[in-house]
C-alpha cells in the first residue's frame, strides 16, 4: 500500500492545467485535484490511498471525496505543518513495527521535501506529479521553433493566388514530361 501525501495549494500553483480545467476557478481547481488524484493514483482495485492537504479553513469546499481520498483543510494551521505531521506518524508506525507501507509526499515546498527525506519518505516534485496525471504526447521536437510558434499562431503557409497558379503550371509542366498527365 502507498500512502499518498499531496500539498494541495503548492500543486495548484505550479500545475496550470488544473486551473485551465477548472476555467480559472480555484474551488473547482481544488476538487479536479481531488478526482484526478484518486483516479490516477487510487484507481478501483487498488489500495493505495491519498491525502490532499490544503490551505485555509475549506468552508466552500463541501465535496465527497472519492474512495481511498482524503482532504484536509489546515483551518488553525498551515497545510504544511499537517503533512509534516503525518510524514512523522507514518515513521512512528514503522518503528513501533506498524507498519503503514510507503509513504510518498508530493511538494515543491522544502522544508517539507526535507523532513520527507530525513523520515524516509518517497518524494515527488510537483512537475513529477503533473507528468503523471496529464502524460504528454511525444512530439518532435524542432531545434529551433517557427517564429510562428513561440508567438502562440498556429503554423500555416499562405499562398498567393498567382503563386498557386505558378505552382500547378510548373507540376503540370513535370508531370507532363514523365508522361502522367
Amino acid at each position: 500500500m502507498i500512502h499518498y501525501l499531496l500539498d494541495g495549494n503548492n500543486i495548484l500553483k505550479s500545475t496550470p492545467e488544473f486551473l485551465k480545467l477548472a476555467d480559472g476557478n480555484f474551488l473547482r481547481a481544488q476538487r479536479e485535484l481531488v478526482a484526478q488524484t484518486a483516479k490516477v493514483l487510487c484507481g478501483k482495485n487498488s489500495k493505495n490511498f491519498a491525502t490532499i492537504f490544503f490551505d485555509g479553513a475549506g468552508i466552500d469546499y463541501k465535496f465527497q471525496p472519492p474512495p481511498n481520498t482524503k482532504v484536509i483543510f489546515g483551518k488553525e494551521k498551515s497545510a504544511d505543518s499537517f503533512i509534516i505531521e503525518e510524514i512523522k506518524k507514518a515513521h512512528n508506525l514503522r518503528i513501533r513495527g506498524k507498519d503503514s507501507g510507503q509513504v510518498v509526499v508530493i511538494s515543491d515546498d522544502r522544508e517539507i521535501r526535507e523532513c520527507a527525506r530525513i523520515f524516509g519518505a518517497t518524494i515527488w516534485r510537483t512537475n513529477e506529479f503533473a507528468k503523471k496525471l496529464f502524460p504528454q504526447h511525444k512530439k518532435k521536437t524542432r531545434l529551433h521553433p517557427h517564429p510562428h510558434q513561440l508567438r502562440g499562431y498556429p503554423i500555416e503557409k499562405i499562398i498567393s493566388p498567382a503563386h498557386q497558379e505558378k505552382i500547378t503550371e510548373e507540376l503540370k509542366k513535370y508531370y507532363q514530361g514523365k508522361g502522367r498527365i
